[in-house]
């Protein structure tokens, strides 16, 4: 099995992993919505289900998941987490 680092590198792969990551999510929340940063790896995900759940899942898929906020990744990026960038005006 593939190792989501080796992923980074393959665009192939990294729709391939989303596909899969959508389907678990999709399987209780329908509406969950993942987005992967390619440069990163890195992903956000939106959905209604628990993060404790969120986080089962994604382990369960072999993702090395953890847990950030919108604040952490404002601190990296001056963004408020909807991609607006607000801190670089």
């Amino acid at each position: 099995m593939t190792s989501p680092s080796d992923t980074l590198s393959d665009p192939t792969a990294q729709l391939s992993r989303l596909a899969m990551i959508n389907t678990a999510l999709r399987r209780l929340d329908p509406d969950a919505q993942v987005a992967l940063e390619a440069a990163s790896g890195r992903m956000k995900v939106l959905t209604v289900l628990p993060e404790a759940e969120v986080v089962r899942i994604l382990r369960e898929l072999g993702e090395p998941a953890t847990l950030s906020t919108a604040a952490d990744d404002a601190g990296a990026d001056a963004c408020c987490g909807c991609g607006c960038r607000s801190g670089q005006g």
